[in-house]
């Protein structure tokens, strides 16, 4: 019992080590591609440095509907996120810069395939639960590719056959089944979410730690390290886009708003994705021929993914940082 309990505390460490880590998260949980900060043009910032905690409600921005990005607590969340910033100042964009310096590029590679290969299964069960079934089978195919051929996920070589990786969380999975607005939220260390999502998140986090009762002592002990060892190489894979992450806030007026927004377009593309594919809500979301989505309920954002990357419009200096600092990325 002893032993299963420090198991147990063992794994909450690796997992709070892998969250610390993980604050550059506070940029959200990628950088976005240039297109994303395309479609946030630059005019939009508050011009007042200054404007702080009364700055306005920014608006996302989309091509479709704009829609105000919900955010009633902005002024816990800047404080907040002022403190996250501090934090990556002083830690985070350090041990990533010496990440970045230390360790080749192919290892990178190799830790952001292995992390993301142990995620798929995850993936998998929302995508399933969101009945998506064809974005299901292709995780599932994924997931066994790289587990096999791959080397343990070590090397991604589903998607260059055609296997691409698919979105699927929990936060989709309920935003799919009925939950959709829901309040931005910047978490300490954990950065920019929502109470959806963070419910997402949660429960995520609970069921990864396997039911010691109801596996053998060396199947639960191979599932407790790799969840382990997923868990703590997960913060590694972002820790290559926290100089880019420093960089843009530099060039940014107001990071806090310029953030909120390209974040909740990132997300809403792949709900939107999930809405339009989905065997509950696809008849009502799908895309017509001429790439628009249907029509929403009163209340959502009506944006398909098509439109969302397809509207040109007047690049910001920050896509123009991030075009620049991702050739040949995303």
């Amino acid at each position: 019992m002893r032993a299963r309990a420090r198991s147990i505390l063992g794994r909450i460490a690796a997992i709070a080590l892998a969250a610390a880590l993980s604050a550059c998260a506070a940029g959200g949980p990628s950088v976005p591609p240039p297109e994303l900060l395309a479609s946030h043009n630059s005019s939009d910032e508050p011009k007042n440095v200054q404007a702080g905690l009364g700055a306005p409600t920014d608006v996302a921005g989309l091509p479709d509907e704009p829609k105000e990005v919900s955010d009633p607590l902005e002024k816990m969340n800047r404080s907040v996120f002022e403190r996250n910033e501090r934090f990556n100042h002083a830690v985070v964009y350090p041990v990533a810069k010496a990440y970045r310096d230390v360790v080749p590029e192919a290892v990178r590679d190799s830790v952001e395939s292995f992390a993301g290969n142990l995620a798929e299964p995850m993936v998998f069960a929302n995508d399933v639960l969101q009945l998506r079934l064809q974005a299901a089978a292709t995780t599932a195919g994924r997931f066994a590719f790289n587990s096999t051929f791959g080397l343990a996920g070590l090397f991604d070589v589903a998607a260059p056959r055609g296997l691409p990786h698919q979105s699927g969380d929990l936060g989709q999975t309920l935003y799919v089944w009925g939950m959709r607005d829901s309040p931005y939220l910047v978490m300490p260390i954990i950065g920019p979410t929502n109470l959806r999502d963070l419910v997402g998140t949660t429960v995520e986090f609970v069921a990864a730690i396997p039911a010691g009762g109801l596996l053998s002592t060396e199947i639960a002990s191979t599932v407790n390290n790799l969840t382990i060892a997923g868990t703590v190489a997960s913060p590694f894979t972002k820790l290559g886009q926290a100089d880019q992450m420093a960089e843009l806030e530099e060039s940014s007026i107001d990071f806090y708003s310029m953030l909120r927004s390209v974040v909740y377009q990132k997300r809403q593309a792949e709900l939107q994705e999930a809405l339009e594919t989905s065997g509950w809500t696809g008849s009502r979301y799908a895309a017509s021929p001429a790439g628009e989505a249907g029509t929403a309920e009163a209340g959502t954002a009506s944006v398909s993914t098509a439109s969302l990357f397809g509207v040109p419009i007047p690049a910001p200096k920050e896509q123009g940082l991030v075009a620049n600092t991702f050739q040949g990325g995303q």
